[in-house]
């Protein structure tokens, strides 16, 4: 077996390790939550984020440069860097469809936990839901898709950015 093959894997093998850590959290804590008051919708897309972010990681991993495989292949940092950057990245698209700055029919749309309550400040973001079943599965795609290309939620990103740029 050639260098490169042993490197991919050597990283193939961490990110399984590390997916299966995570099932290990998420799954039971799923299951507490459910009967507990649900599984908070922000948590949720993180997850499928991080999942998103292993899954992206592992795609890319037979076009990287052999310094790219070898530091990988050495770090569990940098191997779970991927994944947790995915997962951070499908909390920003999350932010951005309740903020309701990114609507549309392909995209979420979220109502409050309780429509009479007026308090203000930042627990008030992680007080919604869903509007429907099919928000939930928009929601928890595009975390993924967040956390599976970065470049696809940087690029969006950047899109808001320049545009508060030109508004200046």
């Amino acid at each position: 077996m050639n260098e490169k093959l042993r490197l991919i894997r050597t990283v193939s093998n961490r990110l399984v390790s590390a997916l299966a850590v995570l099932l290990c959290i998420i799954i039971p804590g799923s299951f507490y939550a459910l009967y507990h008051g649900g599984v908070p919708t922000a948590l949720a897309i993180f997850t499928v984020g991080v999942v998103g972010g292993v899954v992206g990681l592992q795609r890319r991993l037979k076009t990287m440069s052999d310094d790219d495989l070898t530091l990988l292949a050495n770090s569990w940092v940098y191997v779970c860097l991927s994944p947790l950057t995915g997962g951070i990245l499908a909390l920003v698209t999350y932010i951005l469809f309740v903020s309701g700055m990114l609507q549309g029919e392909l995209f979420p749309h979220f109502v409050p936990d309780d429509p009479t309550n007026s308090e203000i400040g930042l627990p008030v973001l992680f007080k919604v839901h869903c509007a429907t079943g099919g928000d939930y599965g928009k929601a928890l795609l595009w975390g993924f898709i967040a956390g599976f290309s970065e470049r696809f939620a940087t690029d969006i990103i950047s899109r808001f950015e320049s545009n508060a740029t030109s508004e200046k």
